[in-house]
């Protein structure tokens, strides 16, 4: 990872754009789920994380980026920016646990074998179609019209798909949220 880092961070330095499909490759998928934690709504994740990689390449934020830091950089402004639209859509819908979710977020490396099991066991347990569907998305890493083309269904019924195993997913699971999203960070690595 942090080889991979210095190189990104190396290549956006000299303003190459390889180093920005590198970083939209290894933190897209992560971002998106991070930036789900707070606004609960994945569309308007997708959509606020595909701002901000705009934003760090047209402002050339980029260039200052440094291997060290950019991982918890990018997260921090995720974050930022995920609050920041809240507080417009509704000002007293402010999450009352950012405390919380930070500390998962450190806790990363924490992650155990049984909480990984305990995750894929209720993935099993999802409709086949979902499940598949999860799969595609968060493992294979397939974007949604990937996945709508091989299932032969539509981008809207793939996202009601996900969205509905998610909630069922957190409804399963305990504290499920930022288990999820340790989750699919973990296996986006692989």
């Amino acid at each position: 990872m942090q080889d991979q880092d210095e190189e990104i961070c190396r290549l956006l330095r000299r303003r190459n754009e390889r180093g920005l499909e590198m970083l939209f490759d290894a933190y897209y998928r992560p971002l998106v789920l991070w930036a789900d934690t707070f606004l609960q709504d994945m569309t308007q994740a997708e959509d606020l994380v595909q701002e901000f990689f705009v934003k760090l390449w047209e402002k050339k934020i980029a260039e200052s980026l440094l291997p060290a830091t950019l991982r918890p950089y990018l997260f921090a402004s995720v974050k930022n920016m995920s609050l920041n639209a809240l507080g417009r859509k509704d000002p007293l819908k402010r999450p009352h646990a950012v405390a919380r979710l930070d500390r998962a977020w450190v806790e990363y490396d924490d992650l155990t074998e049984t909480m990984i099991q305990e995750i894929e066991g209720e993935i099993e347990q999802l409709p086949a179609r979902t499940k598949e569907v999860v799969k595609a998305i968060y493992i294979e890493g397939l974007r949604y019209k990937e996945v709508a083309e091989r299932y032969a269904i539509s981008v809207s019924t793939v996202k009601t798909l996900l969205v509905g195993a998610i909630k069922r997913l957190r409804d399963k699971i305990g504290n499920a949220r930022n288990k999820l999203f340790l989750f699919f960070y973990k296996f986006s690595r692989h």
